[in-house]
């Protein structure tokens, strides 16, 4: 059995922290659920987007644009690297591989992610190409669990 030595930041240590740094969001929080609103410009080109943060306790946090609403690059039919097209939920990080931690603050990680996503959308929406990173699909998760099992980089 492994035992963790770090421990979960308390939901309001985290919403402190949101609000210091964002003092003019909207944040809501008791002890089980964090909801964060916000207005993010990825870059002083990018366009503004209202983004959602909703972090229940135990849970892993979800991120969801609320508007404008995204864009397909044409002739795509959904967006690149979400775990919802229609609700726009964004991927963030894989959370199979433990990047993101009930220990890590939400306003060092899943905010700059969010930003940093979003720069990379507006990138897809140019060009077509994902530059992102990330895990797409079945295939690829197979081909690398296959370079880890052989010692490939």
């Amino acid at each position: 059995m492994a035992i963790s030595l770090t421990h979960p930041l308390n939901l309001a240590v985290q919403a402190a922290k949101i609000k210091t740094l964002f003092p003019h969001s909207s944040l809501s929080c008791n002890p089980n659920r964090l909801v964060w609103r916000a207005t993010i410009s990825p870059s002083p080109l990018s366009n503004t987007y209202e983004i959602e943060l909703i972090y229940v306790r135990n849970k892993q946090p979800d991120v969801y644009v609320l508007s404008p609403k995204l864009l397909f690059f044409p002739g795509k039919s959904s967006l690149p690297h979400v775990y919802s097209t229609e609700e726009q939920r964004l991927c963030l990080y894989y959370r199979r591989a433990s990047e993101w931690r009930k220990d890590m603050f939400l306003a060092d990680t899943i905010i700059p992610w969010t930003s940093e996503w979003l720069l990379h959308y507006e990138c897809w929406l140019a060009t077509g190409i994902w530059h992102g990173g990330g895990i797409h699909n079945v295939a690829e998760i197979e081909k690398l669990k296959d370079q880890e099992i052989n010692g490939e980089e």
